[in-house]
């Protein structure tokens, strides 16, 4: 069969003793519908240099190594499993580990060559190849802590940016987070009040409903690399959800 390099994801967990164990792979059915037996592991090439990159990038310096690596079990319940061992020498490394720490990065990717499989969808016996920390979650609260956290303790933008947060995106959801209280506090004034007062929260609330379109359309306008597909999509939708508040309060006036 064609030789390629195919990749599974892992979810890093912390064992009892405080260190990291990441159940790199299962025998279950993946996402691209492909199962990887692991009764078929051939680690040897693998435990001989068992490093540890950041993102599949093979031209930087290791950020660890797999302290050990090992199948569990026998027959459907076989897992390869992986204790990852970050090392601090490197500003990229150590903001890694941080990440890796405070829960943010969760997941491992496992590069692995296919060596035998019956159907093209069942791969039997595998190499495993390589070992990947992977991106922090697009999740805007994981990037947010991740920032605060890092800023907090001395790196700079550009580590920042290289382990995969969008600075940029955060940056314009900051100024939000005042508004977002702003309109919480106005939505429990609505409670009690005379048709006056109403009237003034009806046209604040218009205006908070103006810089959340604004910062819609700014973050639609960011560039590709920093808003994901889905996330623009999200987006979309928060603002469409925008016009139809805006309407509604409009016709309380």
């Amino acid at each position: 069969m064609e030789e390629e390099t195919k990749f599974v994801e892992a979810t890093i967990t912390k064992a009892d003793d405080g260190s990291f164990i990441a159940i790199a792979s299962t025998n279950s059915v993946d996402r691209h519908g492909e199962i990887v037996d692991n009764n078929g592991w051939d680690l040897k090439s693998f435990k001989k240099n068992p490093v540890i990159l950041w993102g599949h990038d093979h031209g930087e310096p290791a950020i660890g190594v797999s302290k050990k690596t090992w199948v569990e079990g026998t027959g459907k319940k076989a897992k390869l499993m992986i204790q990852p061992l970050l090392h601090d020498v490197t500003e990229k490394a150590r903001a890694i580990k941080q990440l890796v720490d405070m829960g943010v990065i969760k997941t491992l990717s496992v590069g692995f060559k296919p060596l035998e499989s019956p159907d093209g969808v069942t791969f039997t016996k595998n190499e495993l190849l390589e070992v990947s920390m992977v991106n922090v979650p697009a999740n805007a609260d994981a990037m947010m802590m991740a920032y605060k956290g890092l800023k907090k303790s001395g790196f700079d933008e550009e580590v920042i940016k290289d382990v995969g947060i969008a600075t940029e995106l955060i940056d314009m959801i900051v100024p939000l987070q005042k508004d977002i209280e702003e309109l919480r506090e106005l939505v429990k004034a609505q409670q009690s009040v005379n048709p006056q007062t109403e009237t003034k929260i009806v046209r604040q609330r218009l205006s908070m409903n103006k810089i959340i379109a604004k910062a819609a359309d700014k973050l639609l306008e960011a560039d590709k690399k920093s808003v994901p597909v889905d996330q623009k999509n999200l987006i979309k939708v928060i603002k469409r959800a925008n016009e139809i508040l805006t309407v509604g309060e409009k016709g309380k006036l």
